[in-house]
């Protein structure tokens, strides 16, 4: 052979998911010998048999197949002298014009340690056999020895002692064996330009392959045409029935797959299965054909070049497979969108059905965005998975506002008033459905908060080590953190009053001293704790109170009664530290604390230790469900509240948002 068969073979390209290529390369070249007797294929025949392997689970009993080799027997011209100089010449160019690489059978000796060949082909009307091993070590020995026989032209081709590395990429049933092959060959299956071919395998029937392909693969789409970079494809598609199918989309080159991947990442509209007519399910097989393709595929027909995402401009010449996937996508939906229909529907409903509980999507069952919705959102998904599929999609269309805002802007000084005028309504439209799906997110997420404390109240505790008021805490605000720690969106302090959101620095669990500006006041850890510079709480014209306010709020267990002293005290001598103390603001300028206000919470279950403890004390509040008194020194006061008075204030301040999304509860 004119070249180092070892260099040649430890330089392919093969993955264990390629295993097969070796049977594909024989069936390939049995096809090619009996094509040249030109009288077509019907009055021949491939066989293709398998050979289980004598591993040692086999002689145990174990019936599964482990395939270690196969023969391929075809009727066709055999290994004449044209024919061998071709597979002796490492890269021939015998099969050129019908997409050979002249590599195919080099395949064999990457995945199998034994190949032999016997051939009867015939020469001045004589039958002569050729009979050889195509090896590393001896190449083809033997090869140019023929006899004189009499038996009918064909080739046996035998493969034995698979390398265990490729075994995983060999099922064990052969009828999936045979559906892959049928796969390979779609095209030829397809056009009917392939030979009969059978498929024998220990412990099972034969399998008819032609048989199986008319059976379970039916034409579907017929040829369409499209362009990518100037480059023009063809796509078939065609139905299969065989319940272990997935949707499968192949490029092909020269007639055979080349590559195989998942449909569904392309089109992730399509639900696993189809539904026909009929009430029966199929799957598609997508075939991509064109001159790119077979100009591009690499020797073994493993791989096809494209553009480098990373540098495209260093690849010109080739096509880029993101446009190229586009291409596909775009030519195939039209017509898949009979089969899409219900599927459609179905998911359609599943996700308004969903969004009655996520409103934050609400906006995206606007029929401007259907299309997308449609292409982007996989049916049947669970509720987790549909969930990050919308978000997924809300903030793709969120950035894509963005950014056509930003280039509505710039058309202002290029285009007229009138012009410019139409885009911004648009876009400001679009941008107004999505901040009210936002709006509804948030106050859904206001219900859900206030059903949380409510339940928390109503559950029953029986572990005194962990107090139910930190539970609760908890939900208002997260302990041990300060505002810097968290998001807005992650306090929950408007359930106690709305004007509490908007602080300038608030700790939870944090010593008083931890407090940039109160570095001289005590260890203790109010429940939470927050300033309000130059922002007073009350009715007071903010001129009047420069020093801003301080807010203090403190929770007690639920259904505690055991208290011997006004609870609220703890809360007062929190102030008077901080009056006490060198109080400075976030800049570290000091602050006078005679400017300060001062508003204190205890959220409290009204038992009737407390009545006692606070009688005389503090004014009974108009609903009877608390107290509040105005402290001695003028410049606050404090509100004791009952945990049933904080849900019932919360709910009716926020009845209409709920009313309106249809969220209250009657």
């Amino acid at each position: 052979m004119q070249a180092n068969i070892k260099g040649l073979v430890d330089r392919l390209e093969l993955s264990q998911s390629k295993a097969m290529m070796p049977l594909y390369e024989a069936i390939s070249n049995a096809v090619d010998a009996i094509e040249e007797h030109q009288d077509g294929f019907s009055n021949h025949l491939i066989r293709i048999r398998l050979v289980a392997s004598t591993d040692l689970a086999h002689q145990a009993g174990d019936e599964t197949l482990v395939v270690d080799g196969f023969d391929v027997i075809d009727d066709g011209v055999g290994f004449n002298e044209k024919n061998l100089a071709s597979f002796q010449e490492a890269h021939t160019l015998s099969k050129v014009k019908v997409g050979g690489r002249g590599v195919g059978r080099f395949t064999f000796l990457k995945v199998f340690s034994s190949v032999h060949i016997r051939s009867v082909f015939k020469r001045d009307g004589k039958a002569l056999l050729r009979e050889f091993d195509f090896s590393i070590q001896d190449e083809l020995k033997g090869a140019d020895t023929t006899s004189e026989v009499k038996e009918a032209c064909g080739t046996h081709t035998s493969m034995r002692g698979m390398d265990d590395k490729f075994r995983a990429g060999w099922p064990t049933q052969p009828e999936t064996i045979a559906e892959r092959i049928i796969a390979h060959f779609l095209i030829r299956f397809a056009a009917r330009s392939c030979p009969p071919i059978a498929l024998e395998s220990p412990g099972h029937a034969p399998i008819d392959l032609h048989a199986l392909f008319q059976s379970t693969v039916l034409a579907h789409i017929q040829e369409q045409f499209f362009e990518v970079s100037g480059h023009t494809f063809a796509l078939q598609a065609y139905r299969h029935r065989d319940g272990r199918s997935r949707h499968e989309l192949n490029l092909c080159a020269n007639g055979r797959e080349v590559t195989t991947s998942k449909l569904r990442d392309l089109l992730p509209e399509l639900p696993e299965r189809l539904i026909d007519g009929d009430q029966e399910s199929y799957t598609l097989i997508v075939l991509v054909t064109g001159e790119y393709l077979d100009d591009h595929a690499n020797q073994e027909r493993t791989r096809i070049a494209f553009q480098s995402d990373e540098e495209p401009e260093l690849e010109q010449s080739l096509v880029s497979r993101r446009a190229l996937n586009q291409g596909i996508a775009g030519a195939l939906r039209p017509l898949l969108s009979g089969d899409l229909k219900s599927t459609n529907e179905e998911k359609r409903a599943q996700i308004e059905k969903f969004v009655e509980q996520a409103p934050e999507y609400r906006a995206l069952t606007h029929p401007r965005y259907k299309e997308v919705i449609e292409q982007k959102i996989q049916p049947g998904l669970s509720e987790d998975k549909l969930d990050e599929a919308l978000l997924h999609v809300k903030r793709t269309i969120e950035d894509d506002i963005r950014k056509e805002a930003k280039h509505v802007a710039a058309l202002f000084e290029t285009e007229t008033f009138e012009q410019y005028q139409e885009k911004f309504k648009e876009i400001a439209e679009k941008a107004n459905e999505i901040g009210k799906a936002q709006l509804a997110a948030y106050i859904a997420h206001r219900r859900t908060i206030l059903d949380l404390v409510n339940n928390s109240l109503k559950k029953k505790r029986t572990d005194d080590k962990y107090p139910l008021e930190r539970v609760l805490h908890k939900m208002i605000f997260p302990m041990g953190t300060t505002s810097k720690d968290i998001f807005f969106e992650q306090q929950n302090l408007w359930v106690i009053d709305e004007r509490l959101c908007y602080h300038t620095l608030l700790t939870s669990d944090k010593k008083l001293k931890s407090v940039a500006g109160l570095d001289d006041t005590s260890g203790r850890e109010p429940d939470i704790f927050a300033f309000f510079y130059d922002t007073p709480i009350g009715v007071a014209e903010a001129d009047s109170l420069p020093g801003g306010g301080v807010v203090i709020i403190e929770f007690k267990r639920p259904g505690r009664d055991n208290y011997d002293k006004d609870p609220a005290d703890q809360i007062i001598q929190r102030f008077r530290e901080i009056s006490e103390g060198g109080v400075t603001d976030v800049d570290g300028r000091q602050i006078n604390p005679a400017s300060l206000r001062y508003t204190g919470y205890l959220i409290a279950d009204l038992m009737p230790s407390l009545h006692r403890q606070v009688f005389g004390r503090y004014h009974r509040t108009a609903d009877n469900e608390g107290y509040f008194s105005p402290l001695a020194t003028g410049n606050g006061y404090i509100e004791i509240l009952s945990y049933d008075k904080l849900i019932k204030d919360a709910e009716r301040r926020n009845r209409i948002l709920f009313d309106k999304l249809g969220l209250h509860k009657h």
